[in-house]
């Protein structure tokens, strides 16, 4: 098995001697460094000895080791202490508030990056389980305001990989299936590939251990005789070159169980098939370098033919270029790859990179460029102990778009950079959004208009009935930054406000007929054009604002030059009233010399029984009734005098027709409450109502539709309001 390379811990009698390994790094950090290192071991050791971890090692035990990786990476003495107390803090009663006043806020803040990677729940196995994964890591590569916290939390997993076998079969899967999904593919898009080898070598043991144990066998010998061979086949390849005076940087491996066993599971071949068990990189100055390396090669060893590729004449549709070729050095098999460093470079952090055709990774430019900063800001803090002073082309290049944060059951979720708890909430479901009354984050109730930062947990409460206010939409407020929240919150008061809509739509339908000088026109004649299913639709549309000025203008002004076309075609005497043999004039409506005739009560100005009515004849609609001095009739009158007829009100006990009033008031607390109850008190049906203050004169307008039965229903209602205090004047729209 690969194993990150690092020093090995000195033991004494099975147990870490603590004082050579801290003589070991004297030379890494300076004495105050190493003094801080020192106080937090024998801080660990003394007070949290008898703690032991899930794999049954002690704190101290567990401390140590990640921190012997992170040596590995030459971070600085700041992560190697968060590396020594991170496993405290998981696994014990202290926080990171008890920590505060002893460790610096580098420190602290670094401890608080890694515990927050902890709040990842179990990936759920659905459909949706492969992009669940992927904002897992794009998550944790979110965090890179400090890439230490990555970096420490790929060294603590891996050194829970090392003893999971202590853990139950089942636990064992689990945590496998974490580290194959998420840590692994981490750490080789940082391109910490000896850490990936590693993880996916402890994650491919725990999930098929057979499988790993089978070619484990086929290997045949130790991982150190491996390595003694690669070492000596580079020493002897170099000499080759360097006497051929080609100017070559040579790196090698043994391949790891896990590749091995995905490269024979992918081209359906026994391990005696893979030619690349063992592998060597040439990195030479130039093309013409790269061919004279490989008739080097080919010249001293056999190769075998099916198995070299030529990407550097043919690069791969991503950009992929390098030579590969196998041969066979004392009967082994030895896959060697030769590229220039301009195409390592492209390879490693480029569109080409080697992990997305190893991962089926996207093509998303902003992701990959934020790969490639990645490892830029790796290989600084390799070069210097200082993080603050990381080039500012590169810090700047790692501000992402995206905030993620963990559902309650620790699903990550990713919004846009910005997003509320509301957003969040609207985001899991609209019910969610619409019922939300307040928000948890970290177990700490937020206000509404919290920015979500990255890592947070949370909590959406909710009320029984759904309710959003008209507040969350306003762009002052900082309610919402989601177009699609805000479209549900619009889909929910256009559904709930419809007769409302309506009424708003008739007033704004009213007077832009009156505007244009047009006679009466229902509006039921532009359905179709806008999609929609009747009249009332229409104007409901209107009033919600989805059907535009200057939507409803053009309609106006096309219908009226369709029915001025149609007029001049049509003679008056072919306007005779014809019956209707399929629809009845409706109860309570009676007209003169015709039955069985189509009629409806005009929207214009809604006429009551006991009030002078007029028919007027309309283009292939029936009769629409309108009262005697409704200015639309009488407009139309002036235009075409033929088309008017004598209607009358016949039984009407039993019916009920929707009138609108609009009410001027002084403005005062409580006075739609004062309406709204005689209204109730009349057994009056209330439609709809909307009003508006006018801040300057201090009135009110409330517009009210109501179901009336009669004109003196409607005088008796009109005068009860005028009573209402405060009530300056009622008249009918």
């Amino acid at each position: 098995m690969v194993m990150v390379t690092s020093a090995l811990l000195p033991l004494v009698n099975g147990n870490i001697d603590i004082n050579k390994w801290l003589q070991n790094i004297e030379a890494t950090y300076n004495t105050r460094e190493v003094s801080d290192i020192r106080s937090t071991c024998a801080f660990v050791q003394s007070d949290f000895e008898d703690v032991i971890t899930p794999i049954k090692i002690s704190c101290l035990s567990y401390g140590l080791e990640i921190a012997n990786i992170l040596l590995s990476l030459k971070l600085d003495a700041e992560s190697i202490i968060a590396a020594l107390l991170y496993p405290v803090l998981q696994y014990s009663e202290l926080t990171i508030d008890d920590l505060q006043e002893h460790y610096p806020k580098s420190v602290i803040k670094l401890l608080q990056g890694t515990l927050q990677m902890d709040n990842f729940g179990k990936i759920q196995q659905s459909d949706s389980a492969g992009k669940q994964i992927d904002n897992y890591r794009r998550m944790l590569l979110s965090m890179v305001d400090d890439t230490r916290v990555v970096l420490l939390k790929l060294a603590e997993r891996t050194v829970f990989m090392r003893h999971i076998r202590k853990l139950s079969p089942q636990q064992q899967e689990y945590f496998g299936h974490r580290v194959m999904d998420i840590y692994a593919p981490l750490a080789n898009r940082l391109g910490i590939l000896d850490i990936k080898w590693e993880l996916e070598d402890l994650s491919f043991q725990a999930l098929q251990p057979q499988e790993y144990k089978k070619i484990a066998k086929q290997l045949r010998e130790r991982r150190i005789d491996r390595e003694n061979f690669v070492n000596d086949f580079m020493k002897k390849l170099d000499d080759m070159l360097k006497a051929a005076e080609v100017n070559a940087e040579i790196t090698g491996r043994a391949k790891h169980i896990y590749s091995i066993y995905r490269k024979m599971t992918r081209k359906e071949v026994g391990y005696e098939e893979i030619y690349d068990a063992i592998a060597l990189r040439i990195l030479v100055d130039s093309i013409e370098d790269c061919y004279q390396a490989l008739s080097i090669v080919h010249a001293a060893w056999e190769h075998v033919p099916h198995e070299f590729d030529d990407y550097i004449a043919t690069p791969k549709a991503n950009g992929y270029q390098s030579i590969h070729t196998v041969i066979t050095p004392e009967g082994r098999n030895v896959e060697i790859q030769i590229r220039t460093h301009q195409m390592h470079a492209d390879n490693e952090l480029g569109g080409a990179a080697h992990w997305m055709y190893k991962e089926g990774g996207s093509s998303e430019i902003d992701y990959q460029n934020k790969i490639s900063w990645l490892r830029q800001l790796l290989d600084w803090q390799r070069e210097v102990a200082d993080l603050s002073d990381i080039p500012e082309e590169i810090s700047q290049g790692l501000n992402e778009d995206r905030v993620y944060v963990f559902t309650p059951e620790g699903i990550v979720v990713s919004l846009p950079k910005g997003a509320t708890p509301l957003d969040f909430a609207y985001y899991i479901h609209t019910e969610i959004g619409h019922k939300c009354r307040g928000a948890k984050i970290n177990d700490r109730m937020v206000p509404l208009t919290y920015q979500l930062k990255l890592g947070d947990r949370v909590d959406i409460l909710t009320g029984k009935e759904a309710n959003p206010s008209r507040d969350w939409l306003n762009p002052q407020q900082g309610y919402l930054i989601s177009p699609r929240a805000k479209a549900k919150i619009h889909n929910w008061f256009k559904k709930r406000d419809y007769e409302k809509n309506v009424t708003e739509g008739q007033n704004i339908y009213q007077r832009e007929l009156k505007r244009l000088n047009l006679s009466a026109l229902d509006p039921e004649t532009f359905a179709k054009r806008f999609h929609l299913n009747n009249g009332d639709d229409v104007l409901a549309a209107i009033g919600a604002g989805d059907i535009r000025m200057p939507q409803l203008t053009g309609a106006l002004q096309d219908q009226l030059k369709k029915l001025e076309a149609e007029q001049e075609e049509t003679s008056p005497e072919q306007f005779i009233l014809k019956p209707k043999k399929q629809r009845k004039t409706p109860k309570g409506i009676l007209v003169s010399g015709v039955n069985d005739l189509l009629t409806t009560i005009g929207h214009c100005c809604k006429p009551l029984p006991g009030e002078p009515i007029v028919g007027f004849i309309t283009m292939g609609r029936g009769i629409t009734v309108h009262r005697k001095n409704c200015n639309n009739l009488l407009d139309a009158e002036k235009n075409h005098p033929e088309r008017v007829v004598e209607v009358s009100w016949g039984d009407v006990s039993s019916q009920h027709y929707a009138i609108d009033l609009v009410i001027e008031a002084h403005n005062r607390p409580n006075l739609l409450r004062d309406i709204t109850k005689m209204l109730s008190e009349e057994k009056i049906n209330l439609l709809g109502l909307n009003s508006y203050v006018d801040k300057q004169q201090a009135h009110s307008y409330i517009n009210i539709s109501l179901e009336i039965a009669g004109h003196d229903q409607l005088t008796t209602v009109q005068n009860r309001l005028q009573s209402i205090e405060d009530v300056i004047s009622i008249r009918r729209q």
